[in-house]
């Protein structure tokens, strides 16, 4: 019997980012091979920039979503059917002909939505566009919000039965999941991995461990353009504060390992769950993070880690001073969070969630 093929659209590196690791995790997943299914992709992420919410469109970006529709049109006929994977803009831009053609040749297809911003951007959208995309929608077989909260905004504002909406998270590779908890004192480093923006809480973090000899951090991640001039020299001010690069994939647990504490105080207005809160679950590495959008979900406050308010410096420090003088927190929140991340496994995620869905559309569940 031939294997079943599937054509998966979207972000991938070489850009580093939650959206393109996580795709790329998906498509290594030794589940594929195992169900019968070979999966080809095609790359939509800019290789050269991380994009910022207001940029506008250019020439060229223009023209590379020209050669990604024509390679999607080339390719669709070919498979039996189709992931689209994408934020809330490009499920909202490119996505609208490439779910129109998939419906225009009978081809079954998914929609993952990465962050937790769909509901609110076609809540923004002019009516008919609105109504479009909200109709394709409609018309695939499955769409998985990254967020519970997303998931219940989808199912109330769109018409999408509830049983074909279904929370797709992130997820870790079942090896990266290890059985024991490692011994940790609190020492004061701290680790911010991700895009480096202001809206991730960066300058936060700075302001944050200004004029403390006690504690540090090191920034690992992709710079912002827009912000690389201040953060270079923000960070620079002080010998208590590093900019270390960008890790590899594959290294992210090990890195956030030796440290204390992940700081993610975040705002970003596209924010779901965060794949690097999952990875410090599983380094060990306690966690402190903004209370903002989803992110509860994840860090039960004083249970699987400690929330802070938005833009709140002061309350980013009087977090780490609560974990450097408990230390029975500290162990606590590291315990807790450790236990929880197993149910994020690739196993649970990627296989029982997805490939389980894409082998009954198939016509294989069973088989």
């Amino acid at each position: 019997m031939r294997m079943k093929r599937a054509l998966l659209i979207g972000p991938l590196p070489p850009l580093i980012g939650g959206d393109t690791v996580s795709t790329m995790n998906l498509l290594k997943s030794g589940y594929w091979r195992e169900s019968g299914i070979d999966i080809e992709s095609i790359n939509t992420c800019a290789k050269d920039r991380i994009r910022i919410p207001g940029d506008r469109l250019s020439i060229e970006q223009g023209l590379r979503a020209v050669r990604i529709l024509a390679r999607v049109f080339l390719k669709i006929p070919t498979r039996d059917v189709v992931l689209l994977w994408g934020n809330s803009r490009f499920i909202c831009t490119l996505g609208i002909p490439i779910m129109i053609y998939a419906v225009m040749v009978r081809k079954p297809f998914i929609v993952k939505v990465f962050g937790a911003y769909l509901a609110e951007r076609l809540r923004n959208l002019p009516r008919p566009v609105r109504a479009v995309v909200t109709g394709l929608l409609g018309r695939a077989r499955f769409v998985l919000p990254q967020t519970g909260r997303l998931e219940s905004e989808l199912v109330d504002g769109t018409g999408i039965p509830a049983s074909r909406v279904v929370s797709f998270p992130n997820f870790l590779a079942d090896d990266a999941l290890g059985s024991t908890l490692g011994e940790k004192r609190f020492s004061g480093r701290c680790v911010f991995v991700g895009q480096i923006k202001r809206e991730k809480g960066v300058f936060d973090i700075i302001d944050a461990l200004k004029g403390r000899n006690d504690l540090g951090c090191d920034f690992y991640g992709q710079i912002v353009e827009r912000d690389r001039r201040g953060f270079i020299d923000a960070v620079g001010s002080s010998d208590r504060l590093s900019y270390r690069g960008v890790i590899e994939p594959g290294g992210v647990i090990d890195v956030i390992r030796r440290f204390d504490v992940l700081l993610l105080p975040t705002y970003h207005i596209g924010e779901g769950y965060p794949g690097v809160i999952l990875q410090a679950f599983a380094a060990g590495t306690a966690v402190i993070a903004s209370d903002w959008l989803s992110i509860p979900d994840l860090v039960e406050d004083g249970a699987r880690g400690v929330l802070v308010p938005v833009k709140a410096p002061g309350r980013i420090t009087g977090a780490l001073d609560m974990l450097a003088s408990d230390r029975d927190l500290f162990d606590t929140v590291r315990r807790k969070a450790f236990e929880f991340v197993k149910s994020f496994s690739e196993e649970r995620i990627v296989r029982d969630i997805l490939i389980r869905r894409v082998e009954g559309i198939l016509g294989r569940a069973g088989d």
